[in-house]
């Protein structure tokens, strides 16, 4: 199997920290429903860089 880019890592390792960080701003301004779809958003480029990463592929 061929071996992810770095680039590709970091990049979503950053997505999924900065819809984090958009979550939790817009929960603190009372939007939760965007809140939520970021919330979403992050667990999505979660699993993603969790499939990318994973050993024994």
């Amino acid at each position: 199997m061929n071996k992810p880019s770095n680039f590709r890592i970091y990049f979503l390792a950053v997505l999924s920290a900065a819809w984090i960080i958009l979550a939790l701003a817009s929960a603190r301004g009372d939007k939760w429903p965007i809140a939520a779809i970021c919330l979403v958003m992050a667990a999505a480029n979660s699993v993603q860089l969790y499939r990318l990463t994973r050993q024994g592929k």
